[in-house]
């Protein structure tokens, strides 16, 4: 049984949100023998040292819905502070601290995950990697301790750096530091959005606005910054989630100036805006009055999960009585970005979140989104039916919060 001994804080400096938690025994239902056959899930579980600091231990299992899972003695052990991507039979990690190396874990002949090592290394950390859909890997850097944005392409099989291109933030904008918070490739185009956030204080003083970057593919010059000043800035801290892509390569870019996710002000009322695939333009004709949806409340996390909706995790406080960094309360729902409705998921409780990116932290696999929720003495794994917005608790973690949900 676990027990959460007390919860800290989600730090300025970009540690993320973890609970503490106090480890006792129950060897007889652990699930302890890793599984190496086909399907598995695959959960990145966070475990705080004595030190005060974090491992990283990714281990795959057959079931994520009874019993405990446990990492004692096996997975893939890393330093902490890393983001994941999964992009086929591959998990990308990036972002250790200190670390500018990316880093790949896959399976090997025997089916166990290993780490295949740093197989590209860049001059920061890298804020994401995607798929482009010609097949290749897209990398960008956006450091608020440098004064340029730097894009690289990599060959998806090799994963070696093919193409690097930087343009001048003094290019993009006037302001100082900006801050990433989502990146998409369709078509002719990459959109890369980012807020505006004062290195220092973390201040954020300009929220009249949302701004996206707009650069060619493949070529990856900068073309335009488009603005809209229907909602404020694009994204928030860490989330990633301030642009996600359809089917039809039309574009979502999520507003909401959370005092929980970031942001020091709030002078905007949330939303969603949409760029209309091969536009280089905000579809005046689409926004989404998502505070409207949700009698005033707004979300930091989005993960798209087909045919127009995006799971989410909607802070139940007013912007004006969120406390600051804390991502929370959050309460689960599905959002239909074509009909602007907001459906609220049955069985999960109000829960803290972890202040990371939604997409890495839940899979969604066969109609189900999977992932982990801390309630008052435990964590567990819960299994959300998209359809009929209900939710069946599974396994205990052990574990101060999972990293990265997968399924190889």
């Amino acid at each position: 049984m676990f027990q959460i001994k007390n919860v800290g804080k989600w730090a300025l400096c970009g540690l993320m949100f973890c609970s503490s938690l106090l480890f006792t025994a129950c060897d007889d239902e652990d699930n302890n023998n890793e599984y190496n056959g086909e399907d598995a899930f695959v959960l990145t579980m966070a475990i705080q040292g004595t030190d005060g600091t974090f491992t990283y231990y990714t281990t795959q299992f057959e079931d994520v819905m009874s019993g405990s899972l446990s990492a004692l003695g096996q997975g893939v052990a890393q330093p902490g502070y890393y983001t994941y991507n999964q992009i086929d039979e591959r998990i990308y990690c990036m972002g250790g601290m200190g670390e500018n190396n990316l880093v790949a874990l896959e399976k090997n002949t025997d089916g166990a995950l290993e780490d295949i090592g740093g197989i590209a290394s860049f001059d920061n950390s890298i804020s994401e990697l995607l798929e482009t859909e010609d097949g290749q890997l897209l990398a960008v850097e956006v450091a608020n301790t440098s004064d340029i944005i730097s894009f690289q392409l990599l060959d998806k099989e090799t994963v070696t750096i093919t193409k690097t291109v930087n343009t001048a933030i003094t290019d993009i904008t006037d302001q100082v530091a900006p801050t990433y918070s989502g990146l998409v490739q369709s078509g002719n185009y990459v959109y890369l959005s980012y807020y505006i956030s004062d290195p220092t204080t973390y201040a954020t003083n300009y929220t009249d606005m949302a701004r996206i970057a707009v650069f060619s593919y493949p070529e990856l010059e900068f073309v335009k910054e488009i603005t809209d000043t229907r909602t404020g800035p694009i994204g928030g801290f860490n989330t990633k989630s301030g642009l996600i892509k359809d089917e039809n390569g039309d574009i979502y870019a999520l507003s909401h100036s959370n005092p929980a996710n970031g942001y020091s002000q709030t002078t905007k009322d949330g939303g969603i805006l949409r760029i209309k695939n091969g536009e280089t333009a905000f579809d005046q004709d689409y926004f989404f009055d998502i505070e409207a949806a949700t009698e005033g409340k707004n979300t930091a996390h989005l993960k798209y999960i087909g045919n127009g909706k995006a799971f989410s995790l909607i802070n139940q406080d007013d912007n004006s009585e969120q406390a600051a960094w804390s991502d929370g309360p959050l309460k689960a729902a599905v959002i239909d970005l074509y009909n602007g409705t907001v459906h609220y998921i049955d069985g999960i409780p109000e829960h803290a979140g972890t202040g990371r990116k939604l997409a890495s932290t839940a899979l969604y696999d066969d109609g189900s989104i999977y992932l982990c929720v801390p309630e008052d003495v435990s964590l567990n794994v819960y299994r959300v039916d998209t359809n009929n917005y209900t939710a069946t608790k599974g396994a205990e973690v052990e574990a101060n919060f999972v990293a990265g949900f997968f399924k190889l």
